[in-house]
């Protein structure tokens, strides 16, 4: 009778070891993520060049209304900067991928944001200018 004790002992701890180291890998795992996607978000935040995006969305926008300032937009979409190697160094391979996931996700929202808003104004320009008949844009904006 005692080994039956003892054995409902060791097995009751065996199963609450297996249910409870999961757990903290999991909780360690979760914490390396949202410490690489703060840091790539905050990054990203720093690195992106807004004006760059705005004034091509903007001057595309001018030149062929939204037709143009949809390409602005779409090289937004597919270019992905890569951040700087040494933000990198020294860290954990799980760290890099999210980091990596993160950054480049940031910064390609951020780009969409801007070359959206100078495509959008640009457009604007552009059916103001053709409004108030100022050649050439008067050729294209028919009312």
């Amino acid at each position: 009778m005692k080994k039956g004790v003892i054995f409902q002992l060791l097995a009751g701890l065996m199963v609450a070891l297996s249910v409870g180291m999961p757990m903290r890998c999991f909780a360690q795992q979760n914490s390396v993520a949202l410490k690489a996607k703060a840091d790539a978000e905050y990054d990203a935040e720093d690195d992106v060049n807004t004006a760059v995006w705005l004034s091509a969305g903007g001057v595309l926008g001018i030149a062929g209304t939204c037709l143009l300032g949809a390409v602005a937009v779409g090289g937004a979409y597919v270019y992905q900067p890569v951040p700087p190697a040494d933000r990198l160094l020294g860290k954990s391979a799980e760290y890099v991928n999210f980091y990596m996931d993160a950054y480049k996700a940031r910064m390609r929202r951020l780009q969409l944001v801007a070359a959206a808003k100078g495509a959008l104004g640009g457009s604007a320009v552009f059916f103001l200018l053709g409004t108030l008949n100022i050649k050439p844009w008067s050729d294209f904006v028919i009312w």
